[in-house]
């Protein structure tokens, strides 16, 4: 996977628009996001992905594509000022939340109907979920 900010299709995924992605399960307690990724309409998924330290999840439970991008920075820090995550001192002081925003990325990705955005320290492919989680 991809972890520069500005990257396109970040999973690498070939054909991202024959996919369909659904929230499978949020662990809360270690703001870990796990989707079910499926291709077509197959009733298994081919593939799920973790996202691990999420800050900020705006997406429906189920959308069709996955052509996920990782936004540049700024697009990242808007949407955390935006959603409150950052105070207004980062325009004075842009070192001011350097641990959070050294870190943080902004997946997205579009759907017919809305835009997926996701703020997380990273993302990973996994071909199968931890057994606590299923």
């Amino acid at each position: 996977m991809k972890s520069a900010q500005g990257s396109k299709n970040a999973f690498n995924i070939t054909n991202p628009a024959r996919y369909r992605c659904q929230v499978f399960h949020y662990h809360r307690k270690l703001s870990r996001l796990y989707l079910s990724v499926y291709q077509g309409q197959r009733s298994q998924p081919a593939f799920f992905i973790l996202f691990s330290d999420v800050a900020y999840i705006q997406a429906p439970m189920s959308w069709l594509g996955a052509d996920f991008e990782i936004a540049e920075r700024d697009d990242c820090v808007a949407l955390m000022l935006e959603a409150g995550l950052v105070g207004e001192a980062i325009h004075q002081f842009p070192d001011a939340y350097a641990s959070i925003t050294d870190y943080a990325r902004l997946y997205r990705a579009r759907s017919l109907h809305c835009e997926i955005r996701i703020i997380a320290s990273s993302a990973a492919i996994m071909q199968t979920i931890p057994g606590e989680i299923q």
